[in-house]
């Protein structure tokens, strides 16, 4: 049997786990032993611990790159985590090498961990690309941007992955791996894990695509009772730290509506300003199952696995995206017609765009949509063949 070795390296919250651990649990029971290198170890000890994986800290980029504008592409993504200075980035390659041959693992399987992509380049183990389409962008030259929604500055994108790939060169030239022809030549594995389906792949301009299907966590967490008394149920995740937080939970309370909210990790004082009445607040996690089936519509962030259920279950969304990630989901799903979107100059309407989704029917009939074109999906299925494929690795099969 083979050792897998399971790699996270950016994004943050659960997804990145919840995609990874059923994949993980499911080679487990194949025989196969597992253990993770995970960014965020506080996420691990919640989801990874309770089923005895072993768990190690990733090696990271720890410096904060300042004065620079948001990126608009992948590579000026990758900048901001060690590909804007090969010294710092060689370090941290070294520091994967240097794990790899104390673990000794036959596969890695990788999601978001572009650092991980470069160090084991050329290193004599199979390695599986495994994410959505945010984590796994299209291989074009130059790469696209990230704003599809948007015109694009051709030569400020050129300049960019020029720079970043003569910096991963130069990583792969100390490493003695082989170089890259191009920077979206940093995904080719042996192996890739498409987890998201063709509507929700964050660049609409992609070539076709073999699609598996997104993976994510459906039971785990607390399991409240939605409030008893009339209005629309809505379902809530939200970050603590959100600037709009106080407006939105604000917004629940006046609109009507009964709300069940998941804000993990938040603070004593929101806990007890907002959570009464027909809004419910929960740092644990919700079961997604549960409320995809049984919410009216949800109000979160954008993140894939929590948007692939929902739409699953045929729910319209009201999207407030904190990152780029988040932002291109949003805009896809909007483009169906089944959610709205928040933006920074949208959001003093916060409320009045909370009742219109709320009494939105044209949302509700586009995320149905949606939903018909699925009706079959299995997740179990889905992880079968992602394990599958996993295997199909270590055998040198396409």
């Amino acid at each position: 049997m083979a050792r897998y070795l399971f790699a996270w390296e950016l994004g943050g919250d659960y997804g990145h786990l919840a995609r990874l651990l059923p994949v993980a649990l499911a080679l487990r029971a194949r025989g196969h032993e597992v253990v993770f290198a995970v960014r965020d170890l506080m996420g691990a000890e919640t989801l990874i611990q309770p089923h005895g994986l072993a768990t190690y800290q990733a090696p990271l980029w720890l410096r904060k790159v300042t004065r620079m504008p948001d990126a608009i592409s992948y590579p000026e993504l990758l900048m901001r985590f060690g590909y804007l200075h090969a010294t710092a980035l060689t370090g941290v390659c070294r520091a994967w090498r240097n794990m790899i041959e104390l673990l000794q693992p036959d596969a890695v399987v990788l999601d978001h961990a572009p650092t991980a992509l470069l160090a084991t380049r050329g290193m004599k183990l199979a390695r599986i690309n495994f994410g959505d389409g945010f984590c796994i962008p299209p291989a074009s030259q130059p790469m696209p941007h990230f704003r599809w929604w948007q015109g694009e500055n051709m030569a400020r994108l050129l300049d960019s992955e020029k720079h970043a790939l003569a910096n991963a060169n130069e990583v792969l030239t100390a490493l003695g791996a082989p170089t890259l022809p191009r920077m979206g030549a940093l995904r080719e594995c042996d192996v890739t894990l498409m987890c998201t389906f063709p509507e929700l792949d964050h660049y609409p301009q992609r070539e076709p695509q073999d699609y598996l299907g997104p993976i994510y966590t459906l039971g785990t967490g607390a399991d409240p009772a939605w409030p008893s008394a009339d209005g629309a149920r809505i379902f809530a995740y939200l970050k603590p730290g959100h600037g709009l937080l106080d407006a939105m939970l604000d917004a629940l309370h006046k609109s009507g509506a009964r709300a069940l909210v998941h804000i993990p990790g938040a603070a004593r004082q929101t806990l007890t300003r907002f959570d009464h009445g027909k809004v419910h607040l929960s740092t644990a996690p919700l079961p997604m199952e549960r409320m995809a089936r049984e919410c009216d519509l949800a109000l979160c962030h954008g993140g894939a696995g929590t948007t692939a259920a929902l739409l699953l279950a045929g729910k319209p969304m009201l999207l407030v995206p904190s990152q780029m990630e988040q932002a291109m989901t949003a805009h896809r799903i909007a483009a169906m017609g089944a959610a709205q979107v928040v933006t920074p100059d949208t959001a003093i309407h916060f409320p009045k765009m909370l009742a219109a989704a709320i009494g939105s029917t044209a949302m509700r009939a586009a995320a149905r949509v949606f939903a018909d074109a699925h009706p079959s999906y299995d997740q179990k299925a889905t992880i079968a063949t992602a394990a599958d494929r996993c295997e199909s690795a270590l055998r040198g099969l396409p």
